[in-house]
Protein backbone atom coordinates (compact mmCIF):
# COMPACT_ATOMS: atom_id res chain seq x y z
CA UNK A 1 0.00 0.00 0.00
CA UNK A 2 2.80 2.42 0.90
CA UNK A 3 4.56 1.79 -2.39
CA UNK A 4 1.32 2.29 -4.26
CA UNK A 5 0.48 5.58 -2.50
CA UNK A 6 4.03 6.83 -3.09
CA UNK A 7 3.72 6.04 -6.79
CA UNK A 8 0.35 7.78 -6.91
CA UNK A 9 1.83 10.87 -5.27
CA UNK A 10 4.70 10.94 -7.76
CA UNK A 11 2.24 10.59 -10.65
CA UNK A 12 0.16 13.46 -9.26
CA UNK A 13 3.24 15.68 -8.84
CA UNK A 14 4.38 14.84 -12.36
CA UNK A 15 0.98 15.85 -13.75
CA UNK A 16 1.09 19.12 -11.83
CA UNK A 17 4.59 19.87 -13.12
CA UNK A 18 3.66 18.95 -16.69
CA UNK A 19 0.61 21.24 -16.53
CA UNK A 20 2.68 24.23 -15.42
CA UNK A 21 3.11 26.47 -18.45
CA UNK A 22 6.59 27.89 -18.83
CA UNK A 23 6.51 31.37 -20.41
CA UNK A 24 8.87 32.35 -23.21
CA UNK A 25 10.28 35.26 -21.23
CA UNK A 26 10.36 36.76 -17.76
CA UNK A 27 12.12 39.45 -15.76
CA UNK A 28 13.90 37.17 -13.29
CA UNK A 29 14.64 33.45 -13.61
CA UNK A 30 15.64 31.59 -10.44
CA UNK A 31 17.65 28.43 -11.05
CA UNK A 32 16.78 26.19 -8.10
CA UNK A 33 13.66 26.18 -5.95
CA UNK A 34 15.28 25.45 -2.59
CA UNK A 35 15.40 27.65 0.50
CA UNK A 36 17.33 30.61 -0.91
CA UNK A 37 15.80 30.29 -4.37
CA UNK A 38 12.22 30.58 -3.16
CA UNK A 39 13.05 33.58 -0.97
CA UNK A 40 14.80 35.24 -3.94
CA UNK A 41 11.76 34.52 -6.12
CA UNK A 42 9.31 36.00 -3.62
CA UNK A 43 11.47 39.09 -3.11
CA UNK A 44 11.80 39.68 -6.85
CA UNK A 45 8.10 39.09 -7.56
CA UNK A 46 6.95 41.37 -4.75
CA UNK A 47 9.24 44.06 -6.21
CA UNK A 48 7.20 43.86 -9.42
CA UNK A 49 9.29 41.45 -11.49
CA UNK A 50 7.74 38.62 -13.51
CA UNK A 51 9.51 35.71 -11.85
CA UNK A 52 10.01 32.07 -12.82
CA UNK A 53 11.63 29.34 -10.71
CA UNK A 54 13.17 26.34 -12.49
CA UNK A 55 13.41 23.32 -10.15
CA UNK A 56 14.61 19.88 -11.20
CA UNK A 57 12.70 18.02 -8.49
CA UNK A 58 8.96 17.58 -8.72
CA UNK A 59 8.42 19.73 -5.62
CA UNK A 60 10.02 23.03 -4.64
CA UNK A 61 11.60 23.71 -1.24
CA UNK A 62 11.80 20.00 -0.41
CA UNK A 63 15.20 20.42 1.27
CA UNK A 64 13.58 22.52 4.02
CA UNK A 65 11.71 19.45 5.31
CA UNK A 66 14.96 17.76 6.33
CA UNK A 67 16.39 20.70 8.27
CA UNK A 68 16.67 20.62 12.04
CA UNK A 69 15.69 16.94 12.15
CA UNK A 70 12.36 17.86 10.59
CA UNK A 71 11.79 20.84 12.90
CA UNK A 72 13.60 23.51 10.80
CA UNK A 73 16.00 25.57 12.91
CA UNK A 74 15.29 28.60 10.73
CA UNK A 75 17.68 31.13 12.31
CA UNK A 76 19.69 32.07 15.39
CA UNK A 77 19.38 35.18 17.53
CA UNK A 78 23.18 35.32 17.77
CA UNK A 79 23.86 35.73 14.06
CA UNK A 80 27.44 36.84 13.54
CA UNK A 81 29.71 36.78 10.47
CA UNK A 82 32.46 35.10 12.51
CA UNK A 83 30.41 31.88 12.43
CA UNK A 84 31.01 31.62 8.66
CA UNK A 85 33.99 30.57 6.57
CA UNK A 86 34.21 34.00 4.86
CA UNK A 87 33.16 36.43 7.62
CA UNK A 88 34.11 39.68 5.86
CA UNK A 89 32.06 38.82 2.79
CA UNK A 90 29.07 37.68 4.87
CA UNK A 91 29.22 40.93 6.87
CA UNK A 92 29.01 42.99 3.67
CA UNK A 93 26.11 40.95 2.28
CA UNK A 94 24.02 40.74 5.42
CA UNK A 95 24.71 44.08 7.20
CA UNK A 96 23.40 45.01 10.64
CA UNK A 97 19.72 44.43 9.81
CA UNK A 98 20.24 40.72 9.13
CA UNK A 99 18.13 39.18 11.90
CA UNK A 100 15.39 41.81 11.63
CA UNK A 101 15.18 41.26 7.88
CA UNK A 102 14.91 37.48 8.27
CA UNK A 103 12.26 37.68 10.98
CA UNK A 104 10.38 40.36 9.06
CA UNK A 105 10.26 38.10 6.01
CA UNK A 106 8.84 35.18 8.00
CA UNK A 107 6.40 37.38 9.86
CA UNK A 108 5.04 38.52 6.48
CA UNK A 109 4.67 34.85 5.52
CA UNK A 110 2.39 34.34 8.52
CA UNK A 111 4.92 32.17 10.39
CA UNK A 112 5.35 32.40 14.13
CA UNK A 113 8.45 31.15 15.87
CA UNK A 114 9.78 30.17 19.27
CA UNK A 115 13.19 30.22 20.92
CA UNK A 116 15.19 27.26 22.22
CA UNK A 117 18.38 28.64 23.77
CA UNK A 118 19.53 30.89 20.90
CA UNK A 119 17.93 28.85 18.10
CA UNK A 120 14.69 29.84 16.38
CA UNK A 121 12.09 27.25 15.36
CA UNK A 122 8.52 27.50 14.04
CA UNK A 123 6.07 27.27 16.94
CA UNK A 124 4.73 24.07 15.41
CA UNK A 125 8.25 22.55 15.56
CA UNK A 126 7.49 21.26 12.06
CA UNK A 127 9.61 22.10 9.02
CA UNK A 128 6.49 21.60 6.91
CA UNK A 129 5.08 24.82 8.41
CA UNK A 130 8.04 26.78 7.06
CA UNK A 131 7.81 25.21 3.62
CA UNK A 132 4.05 25.60 3.35
CA UNK A 133 3.91 29.30 4.23
CA UNK A 134 6.86 29.94 1.88
CA UNK A 135 5.13 28.28 -1.07
CA UNK A 136 1.83 29.98 -0.25
CA UNK A 137 3.49 33.40 -0.28
CA UNK A 138 5.20 32.59 -3.59
CA UNK A 139 1.82 31.71 -5.09
CA UNK A 140 0.28 34.95 -3.79
CA UNK A 141 3.18 36.89 -5.32
CA UNK A 142 2.54 35.30 -8.71
CA UNK A 143 5.79 33.32 -8.88
CA UNK A 144 5.70 30.62 -11.58
CA UNK A 145 7.33 27.50 -10.13
CA UNK A 146 8.23 25.10 -12.94
CA UNK A 147 9.25 21.77 -11.43
CA UNK A 148 10.64 18.75 -13.25
CA UNK A 149 12.91 20.94 -15.38
CA UNK A 150 16.71 21.02 -15.47
CA UNK A 151 18.76 24.03 -16.51
CA UNK A 152 21.40 22.84 -18.95
CA UNK A 153 23.05 26.13 -19.88
CA UNK A 154 22.91 29.88 -19.27
CA UNK A 155 23.98 32.36 -21.94
CA UNK A 156 24.56 35.97 -20.97
CA UNK A 157 23.75 38.54 -23.67
CA UNK A 158 24.08 42.33 -23.63
CA UNK A 159 20.45 42.92 -22.67
CA UNK A 160 19.19 39.55 -21.36
CA UNK A 161 19.97 35.95 -20.40
CA UNK A 162 19.01 32.84 -22.34
CA UNK A 163 18.20 29.88 -20.08
CA UNK A 164 18.34 26.53 -21.88
CA UNK A 165 16.10 24.00 -20.13
CA UNK A 166 15.47 20.27 -20.37
CA UNK A 167 11.80 19.56 -19.60
CA UNK A 168 11.88 16.16 -17.90
CA UNK A 169 8.11 16.09 -17.39
CA UNK A 170 7.75 15.04 -21.04
CA UNK A 171 8.35 11.62 -22.56
CA UNK A 172 10.82 11.88 -24.16
CA UNK A 173 12.35 14.92 -22.43
CA UNK A 174 12.17 18.11 -24.49
CA UNK A 175 14.44 21.14 -24.72
CA UNK A 176 13.16 24.70 -24.51
CA UNK A 177 14.52 28.18 -23.81
CA UNK A 178 13.53 31.03 -21.52
CA UNK A 179 14.63 34.64 -22.03
CA UNK A 180 15.12 36.58 -18.78
CA UNK A 181 16.38 40.05 -17.93
CA UNK A 182 18.31 38.52 -15.03
CA UNK A 183 19.05 35.08 -13.64
CA UNK A 184 19.87 33.91 -10.13
CA UNK A 185 21.80 30.70 -9.47
CA UNK A 186 20.32 29.29 -6.26
CA UNK A 187 21.43 25.68 -6.45
CA UNK A 188 24.68 23.96 -5.57
CA UNK A 189 26.24 20.68 -6.62
CA UNK A 190 26.38 19.47 -10.21
CA UNK A 191 23.84 21.96 -11.55
CA UNK A 192 25.81 24.94 -10.28
CA UNK A 193 29.09 23.47 -11.54
CA UNK A 194 27.64 22.83 -14.98
CA UNK A 195 26.37 26.41 -15.31
CA UNK A 196 29.57 27.90 -13.88
CA UNK A 197 31.78 25.91 -16.23
CA UNK A 198 29.80 27.16 -19.22
CA UNK A 199 30.36 30.76 -18.12
CA UNK A 200 34.01 30.28 -17.09
CA UNK A 201 33.24 31.19 -13.48
CA UNK A 202 35.68 30.35 -10.71
CA UNK A 203 34.58 27.47 -8.47
CA UNK A 204 35.79 26.07 -5.17
CA UNK A 205 35.79 22.27 -5.06
CA UNK A 206 32.83 20.92 -3.12
CA UNK A 207 33.06 18.67 -0.08
CA UNK A 208 30.55 17.50 2.55
CA UNK A 209 30.63 19.13 5.99
CA UNK A 210 28.40 19.19 9.09
CA UNK A 211 28.68 15.43 9.02
CA UNK A 212 29.78 12.49 11.18
CA UNK A 213 33.52 11.86 11.48
CA UNK A 214 35.19 8.50 10.89
CA UNK A 215 37.96 7.60 13.35
CA UNK A 216 40.71 5.04 12.81
CA UNK A 217 40.37 1.91 14.95
CA UNK A 218 38.30 3.68 17.60
CA UNK A 219 38.50 1.84 20.94
CA UNK A 220 35.05 3.31 21.69
CA UNK A 221 33.42 1.54 18.73
CA UNK A 222 31.74 -0.97 21.05
CA UNK A 223 29.83 1.93 22.65
CA UNK A 224 27.82 2.56 19.48
CA UNK A 225 24.76 4.69 20.29
CA UNK A 226 25.96 6.08 23.66
CA UNK A 227 25.71 9.84 24.12
CA UNK A 228 27.70 12.20 26.33
CA UNK A 229 28.12 15.90 27.04
CA UNK A 230 31.71 16.75 26.14
CA UNK A 231 34.20 19.42 25.26
CA UNK A 232 35.77 18.30 21.98
CA UNK A 233 38.95 19.72 20.51
CA UNK A 234 40.75 19.15 17.21
CA UNK A 235 44.55 18.95 17.20
CA UNK A 236 46.67 19.27 14.10
CA UNK A 237 50.08 18.43 15.47
CA UNK A 238 50.92 19.91 18.86
CA UNK A 239 48.15 22.34 19.68
CA UNK A 240 44.32 22.52 19.37
CA UNK A 241 42.82 24.19 16.30
CA UNK A 242 39.11 24.24 17.19
CA UNK A 243 36.90 23.61 20.23
CA UNK A 244 33.21 22.82 20.74
CA UNK A 245 31.03 21.90 23.69
CA UNK A 246 27.84 19.84 23.45
CA UNK A 247 26.53 16.34 22.93
CA UNK A 248 28.55 13.72 21.11
CA UNK A 249 27.10 10.48 19.79
CA UNK A 250 29.55 7.55 19.79
CA UNK A 251 29.37 5.39 16.69
CA UNK A 252 31.07 2.19 15.60
CA UNK A 253 32.76 4.18 12.83
CA UNK A 254 33.71 7.19 14.98
CA UNK A 255 31.57 10.04 16.31
CA UNK A 256 28.45 12.02 15.39
CA UNK A 257 26.22 14.67 16.98
CA UNK A 258 26.14 18.47 16.80
CA UNK A 259 29.60 18.88 18.36
CA UNK A 260 31.03 16.56 15.75
CA UNK A 261 29.14 18.25 12.92
CA UNK A 262 30.56 21.66 13.82
CA UNK A 263 34.10 20.29 14.17
CA UNK A 264 33.77 18.57 10.79
CA UNK A 265 34.10 22.05 9.25
CA UNK A 266 37.69 22.14 10.57
CA UNK A 267 38.78 18.49 10.69
CA UNK A 268 41.20 16.91 8.25
CA UNK A 269 42.32 13.28 7.91
CA UNK A 270 45.12 12.63 10.38
CA UNK A 271 43.92 15.18 12.96
CA UNK A 272 43.43 14.10 16.56
CA UNK A 273 40.10 14.87 18.19
CA UNK A 274 39.89 14.73 21.99
CA UNK A 275 36.75 14.26 24.08
CA UNK A 276 36.54 15.62 27.62
CA UNK A 277 33.84 13.45 29.17
CA UNK A 278 33.77 15.50 32.41
CA UNK A 279 33.70 19.09 31.13
CA UNK A 280 32.52 20.54 34.44
CA UNK A 281 35.18 18.89 36.61
CA UNK A 282 38.83 19.86 36.73
CA UNK A 283 41.53 17.22 37.24
CA UNK A 284 41.79 17.63 41.02
CA UNK A 285 38.01 17.48 41.52
CA UNK A 286 37.86 14.38 39.37
CA UNK A 287 40.55 12.67 41.43
CA UNK A 288 38.82 13.58 44.69
CA UNK A 289 35.55 12.06 43.45
CA UNK A 290 37.10 8.88 42.10
CA UNK A 291 39.64 8.30 44.90
CA UNK A 292 38.22 9.92 48.06
CA UNK A 293 40.44 7.86 50.40
CA UNK A 294 43.59 8.61 48.39
CA UNK A 295 44.44 4.96 47.88
CA UNK A 296 45.78 5.55 44.39
CA UNK A 297 43.87 2.49 43.17
CA UNK A 298 41.69 2.38 40.07
CA UNK A 299 38.50 0.76 41.31
CA UNK A 300 35.72 -0.58 39.08
CA UNK A 301 32.74 1.78 39.17
CA UNK A 302 34.74 4.75 40.49
CA UNK A 303 33.71 6.85 37.47
CA UNK A 304 30.05 5.86 37.45
CA UNK A 305 28.94 8.94 39.36
CA UNK A 306 30.28 11.19 36.61
CA UNK A 307 30.13 9.22 33.37
CA UNK A 308 27.77 6.88 31.61
CA UNK A 309 28.74 3.60 33.35
CA UNK A 310 29.35 1.88 30.01
CA UNK A 311 31.72 4.63 28.89
CA UNK A 312 33.36 4.61 32.32
CA UNK A 313 33.94 0.84 32.21
CA UNK A 314 35.56 1.07 28.78
CA UNK A 315 37.89 3.87 29.89
CA UNK A 316 38.93 1.89 32.98
CA UNK A 317 39.60 -1.16 30.82
CA UNK A 318 41.74 0.82 28.37
CA UNK A 319 43.68 2.53 31.17
CA UNK A 320 44.57 -0.83 32.72
CA UNK A 321 45.69 -2.10 29.31
CA UNK A 322 47.76 1.09 28.85
CA UNK A 323 46.12 1.67 25.48
CA UNK A 324 47.61 4.64 23.61
CA UNK A 325 46.90 6.43 20.37
CA UNK A 326 49.77 5.90 17.96
CA UNK A 327 51.78 8.97 16.91
CA UNK A 328 50.00 11.27 19.33
CA UNK A 329 51.94 14.54 19.06
CA UNK A 330 49.74 16.67 21.32
CA UNK A 331 51.65 18.89 23.71
CA UNK A 332 49.31 17.84 26.53
CA UNK A 333 49.26 14.11 25.73
CA UNK A 334 49.75 11.93 28.86
CA UNK A 335 53.37 11.13 29.67
CA UNK A 336 54.68 7.58 29.98
CA UNK A 337 54.67 8.00 33.79
CA UNK A 338 50.96 8.88 33.73
CA UNK A 339 50.23 5.96 31.43
CA UNK A 340 51.97 3.60 33.85
CA UNK A 341 49.61 4.61 36.70
CA UNK A 342 46.13 3.17 35.93
CA UNK A 343 44.18 5.70 38.02
CA UNK A 344 46.06 8.73 36.68
CA UNK A 345 45.78 7.44 33.14
CA UNK A 346 42.05 6.74 33.45
CA UNK A 347 41.49 10.31 34.67
CA UNK A 348 43.62 11.64 31.81
CA UNK A 349 41.50 9.69 29.31
CA UNK A 350 38.32 11.06 30.90
CA UNK A 351 39.58 14.62 30.43
CA UNK A 352 40.94 14.11 26.92
CA UNK A 353 40.18 10.85 25.14
CA UNK A 354 42.05 10.92 21.80
CA UNK A 355 40.73 9.61 18.49
CA UNK A 356 42.38 9.82 15.07
CA UNK A 357 40.19 11.34 12.35
CA UNK A 358 40.24 9.47 9.05
CA UNK A 359 37.68 11.69 7.27
CA UNK A 360 33.97 12.31 6.81
CA UNK A 361 31.77 9.30 7.57
CA UNK A 362 28.63 8.81 5.49
CA UNK A 363 28.92 11.89 3.24
CA UNK A 364 25.28 11.37 2.27
CA UNK A 365 24.32 12.45 5.81
CA UNK A 366 26.12 15.80 5.53
CA UNK A 367 23.85 18.75 6.24
CA UNK A 368 25.84 21.19 4.12
CA UNK A 369 28.22 21.11 1.17
CA UNK A 370 31.27 23.36 1.35
CA UNK A 371 32.47 24.94 -1.89
CA UNK A 372 30.67 26.37 -4.90
CA UNK A 373 31.10 29.68 -6.67
CA UNK A 374 34.13 31.59 -5.40
CA UNK A 375 33.08 34.74 -3.56
CA UNK A 376 35.83 36.97 -4.98
CA UNK A 377 33.88 37.32 -8.24
CA UNK A 378 30.72 38.76 -6.60
CA UNK A 379 29.59 42.24 -5.67
CA UNK A 380 28.55 41.66 -2.03
CA UNK A 381 25.83 44.32 -1.81
CA UNK A 382 23.90 42.79 -4.74
CA UNK A 383 25.41 39.27 -5.16
CA UNK A 384 25.81 40.04 -8.86
CA UNK A 385 28.74 38.44 -10.65
CA UNK A 386 31.12 41.26 -11.50
CA UNK A 387 31.84 39.96 -15.01
CA UNK A 388 28.14 39.17 -15.68
CA UNK A 389 26.00 41.89 -14.05
CA UNK A 390 22.77 40.15 -15.14
CA UNK A 391 23.72 36.97 -13.30
CA UNK A 392 23.39 36.62 -9.52
CA UNK A 393 23.79 33.82 -6.99
CA UNK A 394 22.62 33.07 -3.47
CA UNK A 395 22.45 30.39 -0.79
CA UNK A 396 24.30 27.14 -1.36
CA UNK A 397 25.46 28.19 -4.83
CA UNK A 398 28.18 30.26 -3.14
CA UNK A 399 31.17 29.03 -1.15
CA UNK A 400 29.64 30.00 2.20
CA UNK A 401 29.04 27.68 5.16
CA UNK A 402 28.63 27.95 8.92
CA UNK A 403 28.09 25.99 12.12
CA UNK A 404 24.91 24.15 13.03
CA UNK A 405 22.27 26.18 14.84
CA UNK A 406 20.30 27.99 12.13
CA UNK A 407 23.27 29.87 10.67
CA UNK A 408 23.21 28.21 7.24
CA UNK A 409 19.47 28.80 6.75
CA UNK A 410 19.85 32.40 7.95
CA UNK A 411 22.40 32.86 5.17
CA UNK A 412 20.04 31.25 2.65
CA UNK A 413 17.16 33.57 3.58
CA UNK A 414 19.16 36.80 3.63
CA UNK A 415 21.25 36.10 0.53
CA UNK A 416 18.04 35.21 -1.34
CA UNK A 417 16.54 38.56 -0.35
CA UNK A 418 19.64 40.46 -1.47
CA UNK A 419 19.92 38.70 -4.84
CA UNK A 420 16.17 38.78 -5.51
CA UNK A 421 15.87 42.49 -4.81
CA UNK A 422 18.92 43.38 -6.92
CA UNK A 423 17.82 41.21 -9.85
CA UNK A 424 14.34 42.75 -9.81
CA UNK A 425 15.84 46.22 -10.32
CA UNK A 426 16.94 45.21 -13.84
CA UNK A 427 13.42 44.61 -15.17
Amino acid sequence: MKGSSRAQKQARLLDQARNTTLPENCDVCIIGGGASGMVAAITAAEAGAKTVVIEQKLQAAQSILATGNGRCNLANISLAPKRYNHPEFVAEVCDSSWLNDVLGFWNACGLRWTLEEDRLYPVSRQAASVRNVLLARAERAGVIVACGRKVEQVEINDDNCTIKILDETREPAQYCSLIANAAIIAVGGGASSRIAAGLNLEQVAESPILAPLACENSPLASLNGRRAEVIAQIYRGTFPQARERGEVLLRDYGISGIVCFNLSRHAQPGDVITLDFAPDCNASELRQITDPKLTGELVDGCLDGILDPLIAAQIIKLAREQWTLADDDRADAPSSDVQADPLSYALALVKGFPLRVSGIAHPELAQVTRGGLAINQFEPTTLAIQSCPRLFACGEALDIDADCGGFNLAWAWKSGMVAGNAAAQLH
